[in-house]
């Protein structure tokens, strides 16, 4: 089974309405788990540096390529520019290590991973990645006071050069996604947000749908599985009463549901798993739709619950997207 429901995006080029996330796949299985995904019938793949297994992600897309004699205009191969690569000479050379690892021309689309940058002065070797998280003694980050719009604007140079498709941003605020839609020479042509039934983000839909970026939801279950983001009293989505009621009514698992939702309320998923099985199911979403009643039932479940709030103590950055909430 080959996906084919596309969405076009606003620089003209086609994206697969689901992607296969690499992030906390393991070094040692990124490659196979790749390799089964595109086997199961995923198209887009998507990976980001700060995920530690970009070499061996790009490796499972060589060699299952090789093997089916798959053209690289069949794939849609996307990744990030992280946090300490904000610089135009820093994000050039990241744009440059990710198409000689992925062996490609260009990169159906780059992201800026998140709108705060961290200093860039510790190098990344291959046998050290600690300069990628560059920490003061007391082990908070080291922050740079570079621009996003420096990044933005190597990202347009590098879409003009034929290097990148299509450019875009992930978790900007939306006063930081209208900065760069009105100072940017080319606008965004997705933006990657977290989006789940706990946090269904409609003021950020709205935006998207009105300006004509597509919205990626990450994050769809919650990361249930994440103890490092999710506490243990969260709620868990997997176990929700109204989804599993809605999920039973269409002989579908929870995570098939909570697809199917995102992709009827008009956006695009990013969804991962480190089982190949699951990884197949979560691609058996597209005979079936969700009710209107259906959709509204998991509209209300919304607590403007952000999962990622509390990301890596980066709350005094000058360009942190969200407001600050202190634990109770």
């Amino acid at each position: 089974m080959v996906m084919a429901e596309t969405y076009t995006l606003n620089s003209g080029y086609e994206m697969p309405v689901l992607g296969y996330g690499t992030w906390q796949l393991p070094k040692n299985i990124a490659a196979e788990r790749v390799r089964d995904a595109l086997e199961c019938g995923y198209r887009h793949i998507d990976n980001a540096p700060s995920f530690r297994n970009q070499a061996e992600v790009a490796a499972g897309i060589k060699e299952w390529c090789k093997i089916r004699k798959i053209r690289r205009e069949e794939l849609f191969l996307s990744s990030k520019i992280w946090n300490t690569h904000h610089s135009r000479e820093r994000c050039m050379e990241q744009i440059e290590s990710m198409l000689e690892d992925f062996g490609t021309t260009y990169m159906d689309l780059i992201v800026i991973h998140w709108p705060f940058g961290w200093a860039e002065d510790e190098p990344v070797t291959e046998k050290s990645d600690m300069g990628m998280w560059p920490r003061c003694n007391n082990g908070k980050f080291r922050y740079s006071d570079i621009d996003y719009m420096e990044t933005w604007t190597a990202l347009e140079d590098a879409h003009r050069s034929g290097k990148i498709r299509s450019i875009g941003l992930a978790n900007f605020n939306l006063e930081q996604v209208e900065r760069v839609w009105t100072k940017g020479l080319i606008k965004p042509a997705v933006l990657q947000v977290e989006l789940n039934p706990l946090f269904t983000q409609k003021e950020v839909r709205k935006y998207c749908k009105d300006k004509g970026i597509t919205l990626t939801a990450t994050m769809i279950t919650g990361n249930p599985g994440s103890a490092y983001y999710r506490k243990h009293e969260d709620e868990n989505l997997l176990f929700n009463p109204v989804i599993q009621s809605i999920a039973r009514a269409h002989s579908k698992s929870v995570v098939q549901t909570l697809i199917r939702w995102v992709i009827d309320i008009g956006h695009t998923a990013i969804v991962k798993s480190s089982e190949t099985r699951r990884a197949r199911n979560n691609l058996n979403v597209f005979k079936f739709r969700l009710t209107a009643e259906e959709i509204q039932r998991i509209e209300n479940l919304n607590q403007d619950f952000r999962i990622l709030n509390p990301l890596l103590g980066n709350h005094d950055h000058p360009y942190f997207p969200w407001p600050h909430k202190k634990a109770d």
